[in-house]
């Protein structure tokens, strides 16, 4: 499915997000707190728009990996950067050796996977004793009318437009199915904890529906 949408997949996300998308992923590189030579590991990195945030940040003497499952996603990422490491694997156990960098991220990724505790837990294993770990990730729509209306969006709109651009409405059916059925930020924050993550945070954005959450190794 993510073969399919690849080829398409950041215009899509930029225009259901009306571009706010490139604001949370430069949020997730900062909050990594990257010194100038620092390595990082993006997760599911898809097209590689966050591992991009991320090389900015960390400099260009730093170590940057983009690893994920699906070939097509990682060629459109080569195609535009590169430069950069990407690293076809499964995020369920990474082909890296245990503190083998200073931080580590997943956007938008962590829902698909099928032991998202798992994942968590791979990404504290290669992360050095006290390096960042950070989630950017939809959280399931809150109660009440501004839930009502997300929810709305999620099941009229997103697959309808997302489908029309990607020519594939099912991947965008399923992708906001993924959504509604998520976490809420309380349970997003114990599954990080019971993963071994050290003080795990989330800071809510964009009226709540997505989660920033950071902890450490």
């Amino acid at each position: 499915m993510f073969d399919g949408i690849a080829g398409r997949y950041d215009l899509v996300n930029s225009f259901l997000s009306l571009g706010t998308d490139r604001r949370w992923r430069r949020a997730a590189a900062r909050a990594c707190a990257l010194t100038p030579g620092a390595s990082a590991l993006d997760v599911a990195c898809g097209t590689g728009r966050l591992t991009e945030e991320l090389a900015r940040a960390g400099g260009a003497q730093g170590r940057v990996v983009g690893l994920d499952f699906s070939s097509r996603m990682l060629q459109e990422a080569r195609r535009r950067r590169p430069d950069l490491e990407w690293v076809e694997g499964d995020a369920l156990s990474l082909p890296f050796p245990g503190d083998s960098f200073d931080a580590a991220t997943i956007a938008f990724g962590l829902r698909n996977l099928a032991q998202p505790d798992r994942g968590l837990a791979e990404m504290a294993r290669v992360v050095q004793p006290g390096g960042r770990l950070v989630v950017l990730e939809f959280l399931r729509p809150p109660l009440g009318p501004r839930g009502a209306a997300y929810r709305w969006y999620l099941t009229g709109v997103l697959p309808w437009v997302g489908g029309w651009l990607s020519g594939d409405r099912p991947a965008y059916r399923y992708l906001a199915e993924t959504v509604d059925s998520y976490l809420e930020s309380d349970e997003l924050t114990a599954l990080a904890a019971s993963a071994g993550w050290r003080e795990p945070r989330l800071l809510r954005l964009n009226l709540g529906t997505v989660a920033l959450l950071v902890g450490h190794a």
